[in-house]
């Protein structure tokens, strides 16, 4: 089997390949740091077992699991069977397309995709992906437009693999919460408490330490903070739309070198929520996106 192309934008400070063939996943993100460069992100890797060893990939057109084998949407039931190992359909159907290229140039990828659809899952899209780098920053943008005659509820986001780096209690962090949702076994939020537990309070900045964290946290300011002393590397993540993004989930797995602060647009399995917090009901030709910009500089001075 041949290796997928991994397209590539670089700069003197930033270098950046993603995956078209992968379901235009991220292949690496790296940052140079005097005549060294650094992966910022897990770096792509080839699957020998059939898992996907990725650096980022996109959350479209929902994120994380749905439960009750499927969704009902204007009292119309439509059946969603699991699209990998586990019991629930889960990050959507862009991760495991094929997405074309629109735009590649020294600075800049886009890539574009469409489902009428596939996998059986009910909706109807087009998505464009652009990643974009400056000397000092860079871009994501995921966005999406519904194509279907009726309309559908719809949630954007992101899933990157941050390395902890060489601090073995792994870098600094700030990620503003005001509550989380406990979790049942299959990682279904059941209970929101107001109430973090130790360790897992990142509203100033501190160490991220160990432990494992895999859940939603309300009151999120769209903002993500990170320091890296052994590289000296400040990251300031900043959501530029939408507006007023609420939801993260922090995934700190145990005994693995990276973490995942994700932006998503709504909650775990918010389709069989009241109301549906956070997806966005699209009728035909309607749009919503995700974009977010990190921004680099220098822990010291």
């Amino acid at each position: 089997m041949c290796e997928p192309v991994i397209l590539q934008i670089k700069n003197a400070n930033q270098r950046l390949g993603l995956l078209p063939e992968l379901g235009g996943s991220a292949a690496f993100w790296e940052v140079r740091r005097g005549e060294a460069w650094h992966d910022i992100w897990r770096p792509y890797e080839p699957a020998e077992d059939g898992k996907r060893v990725v650096a980022n990939f996109p959350l479209v057109p929902f994120s994380n699991r749905i439960t009750g084998g499927g969704i009902t949407v204007d009292g119309e039931f439509y059946a969603m069977t699991p699209n990998r190992a586990g019991a629930f359909p889960i990050h959507g159907t862009g991760w495991m397309d094929e997405w074309s290229v629109r735009q590649h140039d020294a600075q800049t990828i886009e890539l574009v995709t469409e489902s009428h659809h596939k996998h059986g899952y009910p909706w109807d899209y087009f998505a464009i992906q652009r990643y974009s780098v400056t000397e000092d920053s860079m871009t994501m943008r995921l966005e999406v437009e519904h194509r279907g005659d009726k309309p559908m509820p719809y949630g954007l986001g992101w899933h990157p693999y941050t390395l902890r780096g060489s601090d073995a209690n792994g870098p600094r962090l700030k990620v503003r919460a005001d509550g989380y949702w406990k979790n049942d076994d299959n990682g279904i939020p059941v209970q929101h408490s107001h109430e973090l537990p130790d360790g897992w309070d990142f509203n100033m900045l501190r160490i991220l330490g160990h432990g494992k964290i895999d859940n939603n946290f309300s009151g999120w300011d769209g903002r993500v903070l990170m320091e890296r002393d052994d590289i000296d590397l400040r990251i300031e993540s900043i959501t530029t739309e939408p507006a007023g993004l609420r939801t993260s989930i922090i995934f700190r797995p145990e005994n693995q070198p990276f973490f995942c602060v994700e932006p998503v647009t709504h909650i775990t399995d918010a389709f069989n929520q009241p109301g549906m917090p956070g997806l966005r009901m699209l009728a035909k030709g309607e749009l919503m996106a995700l974009e977010i910009v990190h921004r680099l500089s220098h822990v010291t001075g």
